[in-house]
């Protein structure tokens, strides 16, 4: 639901604050806290009460404070996650910047980071309730002195010189926007905001590729792709003082490990071996894929898919490693002998390459238990074959 001022202003009162504690912890029932709260306040304010509990138990998976922070649905789904942002805030202080320009703030998760980290930000937003939202999350992480509020819209009022972060907003109401040209700012805007300065910083979507977000903005002089726990969250073209001396960088949290190189996006084939890789999706998107592999000693199933096999284990926070038991056309006639020779009670699904849905592709599989043991299979695509490799997730201190 849209909030307006009015609306933000009570919700972040001293009452309502107070009395979202309070419920806080009364049980489930979505009805059932709603009706309390309508028997305490009016009903567009209960309602957006009620609507703002629910996103702060999700928040939990983003912030460590997100059972007393503000947002809505569309503000919570679009801000960077706590542990991403302070880890592009180290890249701030290992430059020395002191001061940073936020025009696009949001709900001031980055703001908040870059203040934890000791620098002084200047943040603006054009809608006036999401600045009042972000100043409030500034108190709750006891950073509001050192960031300066604003209502403005950067594509109209320029921010002030200096260091640049920006994070185009890519959504119009729930719907996440796909074109860079509808992003607001958009790639022109942006090229005019990064002009003359001596370093900045803009995130963009991981779920587009490098190549044409590279169309469409300056050239980076370096590209970054971060990933959590496995899934890729963001794309950073840094610029300047920012930049580190590479050209393309995966990242993967939160084992703060970081794999940089020239751009090999390609591994070198070789046929399936006992062991295979599932790459982390930073090393896919960044294009450093074919550096990892050959650092490593890792060859690709197919040029078409990013499966990696070797020899022997290798153990990366860049990777799930499997163990291979057995690979078989991926048909059930064939797949359940295994499945039973095995004793598989349960079998998570991977797929590369493969059309079908992981669920669909599961039910196809197991009709019934054979055993205790949770395996996986992983489901590929090499050349025209669509094989199934019924596979044992290692871990390096694995015996």
């Amino acid at each position: 639901m849209k909030i307006d001022l009015k609306t933000a202003v009570t919700l972040t009162s001293e009452e309502v604050r107070d009395t979202m504690v309070l419920m806080r912890n009364m049980g489930d029932d979505p009805l059932a806290i709603q009706e309390n709260f309508r028997g305490m306040f009016p009903k567009k304010i209960a309602e957006a009460m009620g609507e703002l509990r629910a996103q702060r138990r999700r928040a939990l998976v983003k912030f460590s404070n997100g059972l007393d922070m503000f947002f809505t649905k569309e503000q919570l789904q679009q801000s960077s996650s706590e542990s991403v942002a302070m880890w592009r805030a180290r890249r701030f202080v290992k430059a020395g910047i002191k001061e940073v320009w936020d025009p696009c703030c949001g709900i001031g998760a980055d703001a908040i980071a870059l203040a934890r980290s000791g620098i002084k930000v200047f943040a603006r937003d054009k809608e006036e309730s999401t600045v009042h939202y972000a100043a409030a999350n500034a108190e709750v992480y006891a950073v509001e002195n050192m960031i300066e509020f604003e209502t403005a819209d950067a594509t109209e009022i320029a921010p002030g010189d200096g260091v640049l972060w920006l994070d185009p907003s890519r959504r119009r109401g729930a719907r996440r926007i796909m074109s860079p040209g509808d992003w607001s700012p958009n790639p022109e805007q942006v090229a005019a905001l990064l002009a003359g300065r001596p370093g900045a910083g803009v995130k963009l979507s991981p779920a587009l590729a490098v190549d044409e977000l590279l169309d469409k903005y300056p050239t980076p002089d370096e590209v970054e792709v971060i990933s959590l726990k496995g899934e890729a969250k963001e794309t950073v073209f840094w610029y300047g003082s920012l930049a580190d001396d590479c050209a393309r960088c995966a990242t993967s949290l939160p084992a703060e490990e970081c794999w940089s190189g020239d751009y090999l996006p390609q591994a070198e084939s070789a046929k399936l071996g006992p062991f295979i890789h599932d790459p982390d999706p930073a090393l896919v998107q960044a294009g450093v894929l074919g550096s990892f592999a050959e650092k490593h000693q890792l060859y690709t199933v197919d040029p078409e898919i990013a499966y990696l096999t070797s020899s022997k284990p290798v153990f990366s926070p860049f990777l799930a490693t499997f163990k291979v038991l057995a690979v078989e056309a991926l048909d059930p006639r064939k797949m359940r002998p295994i499945l039973r020779e095995h004793k598989v009670g349960s079998l998570e699904i991977r797929t590369r390459g493969i059309v079908e849905r992981t669920q669909a592709l599961s039910q196809r599989m197991m009709k019934k238990t054979f055993g205790d043991r949770r395996l996986v299979l992983l489901a590929m695509r090499i050349g025209d074959r669509h094989l199934g490799a019924l596979a044992e997730l290692l871990h390096e201190d694995d015996d």
